[in-house]
């Protein structure tokens, strides 16, 4: 009876990417192995730190599992809470698994540091390599001098680095792009990087507060802290970076004041680059500058979060804080005719913009009439 062969694929996968899954499939469809054993790092030998906790890695990788019957995840090194060397992993299966025929899969990216690995003299003799050409250029020298055998495979020339800041998102699996941004992964690269830490504060406060108001509120918890923490994305960005946002998707939004418009490029933003589908989310960080006539109850928890983060220090704040726990509906009122008063004041009311204006009208001035 023919022995099992296992392909050995491990990383930090810290997203695990599409060219991941292609290459297990390669080592299945091509090479001939029966399963790939994905084995995650707890902390790789050459990084200082991981970029996600252990526990959303191990999420994204069992939804790559579930949906590829040759994928299994091997925890070992995750269960060590440790950097392990690829030898002492490797030994560890060998030495349980006795009648696998197992290989150990890497990138060619890995060649440059290949030499470096831990064990190295003994790792070379303990399992053969089949190495995956990851860019055109390898190092052949590597290659030849350990006689590796090196594959191609269904490129895209993705890097988790690359998905995690927000680069070729549309080769990513759809799957773990909706995991990394419902759970708010890499806030680190995506968007304190992008303004300045006290704008970063701000939009931690305000996911916060717009989570806390909406378990008082019966919605969707997650979708707010979500929608606050984003509601700022593009808060930084500058004029020209705006502007070519609005004229390429919504040109009739340049009319409005340049203070509002990151809540429209931050709506596109989300959902041209960072593919957030959920349309409750959008619309949260749509509406949350001037409101609209037909703001939902999520949408009013955005806004008034906004204006009420724990750091907001401003006359009256406390009895807003207040109003907004106690009824959501007139709070939100009461801090739009306020934004109103204050734009009216400091910028005069030719000046304001037509969507204030309009949601002012509706929620203020109809009712009184």
């Amino acid at each position: 009876m023919a022995r099992k062969r296992i392909a050995l694929f491990g990383g930090s996968f810290d997203p695990i990417h599409t060219d991941h899954v292609n290459i297990a499939k390669a080592c299945h469809e091509q090479l001939g192995f029966e399963e790939v054993w994905l084995i995650p790092a707890y902390l790789n030998p050459f990084k200082k730190k991981q970029n996600s906790i252990t526990k959303d890695r191990l999420s994204m990788l069992k939804i790559v599992e579930a949906q590829n019957s040759f994928i299994r995840i091997n925890e070992y090194e995750i269960r060590n809470q440790r950097a392990t060397p690829t030898f002492e992993t490797v030994s560890y299966i060998l030495e349980h698994y006795p009648e696998i025929d197992f290989a150990f899969i890497m990138g060619s990216d890995q060649l440059d540091s290949f030499e470096k690995w831990n064990e190295f003299d003994k790792l070379i003799k303990l399992v053969p390599f089949k190495v995956f050409k990851r860019q055109p250029e390898i190092n052949q020298e590597i290659v030849e001098k350990y006689n590796l055998e090196v594959f191609e495979f269904n490129n895209n020339f993705l890097s988790s680095t690359k998905i995690r800041n927000l680069i070729d998102l549309d080769k990513q699996i759809p799957e773990i792009n909706d995991y990394i941004n419902y759970n708010l992964l890499y806030l680190h690269e995506r968007l304190e990087s992008q303004m300045d830490q006290e704008r970063y504060l701000h939009c931690l406060n305000v996911g916060a507060m717009a989570k806390e108001l909406a378990v008082i509120w019966g919605e969707d918890d997650q979708k707010a802290f979500i929608a606050g923490t984003l509601h700022d994305v593009t808060k930084r960005w500058d004029d020209q970076k705006a502007q070519w946002y609005l004229k390429h998707y919504m040109p009739g939004l340049l009319a409005e004041p340049k203070p509002v418009w990151h809540s429209f490029t931050g709506y596109l933003h989300l959902q041209k680059d960072w593919l957030i589908k959920d349309t409750e989310i959008l619309q949260a960080v749509f509406n949350h500058t001037v409101g609209s006539p037909d703001m939902t109850r999520l949408d009013m928890i955005v806004f008034c979060a906004d204006k009420i983060s724990v750091e907001r220090n401003y006359p009256r704040v406390d009895y807003y804080r207040n109003l907004c726990f106690k009824d959501l509906t007139q709070g939100f009122k009461e801090l739009l005719q306020m934004q109103y008063d204050r734009s009216v004041a400091d910028h005069g009311i030719d000046n304001i913009g037509k969507m204030l204006i309009n949601t002012v009208k509706y929620w203020i001035e109809d009712e009184r009439d």
